[in-house]
């Protein structure tokens, strides 16, 4: 019986460590992807001391997903339309839920931002 006890908790404590490195292990890939796109689809910005790399649509609706597990959503309106936002760092994404005249709107963006200092300044 006190082998069974043994084994279950061992069990346990691997499972649970393992969740927590999958959550963080599908984000950072989220991150990854993200990236990866804005830089295929030309959608990387120079703005200074910041680069600013943008995905929209799967790539943004995954990375918002699984930020949502540990980020709540703030909703924001402005004259674009609702959005619901998972700010993190200077980083964030973005649901938009309602467009300018109040219509349904599923739409996601990202823009992960990265500060590089006056490194690549002119």
């Amino acid at each position: 019986m006190s082998r069974l006890a043994v084994v279950s908790c061992v069990a346990f404590v691997a499972t649970s460590s393992y969740a927590q490195i999958n959550v963080r292990t599908l984000t950072l890939a989220g991150v990854s992807d993200c990236i990866t796109e804005a830089i295929a689809t030309n959608s990387v910005e120079g703005e200074g001391s910041v680069i600013v790399f943008s995905c929209n649509a799967g790539k943004a609706k995954t990375l918002y997903n699984f930020l949502g597990r540990r980020i709540r959503a703030e909703v924001v309106q402005d004259r674009n339309g609702k959005f619901e936002n998972r700010q993190f760092g200077n980083s964030a994404c973005y649901h938009r839920v309602e467009d300018q005249s109040g219509k349904t709107a599923d739409e996601f963006r990202c823009d992960l931002i990265m500060p590089i200092g006056d490194l690549l300044s002119e």
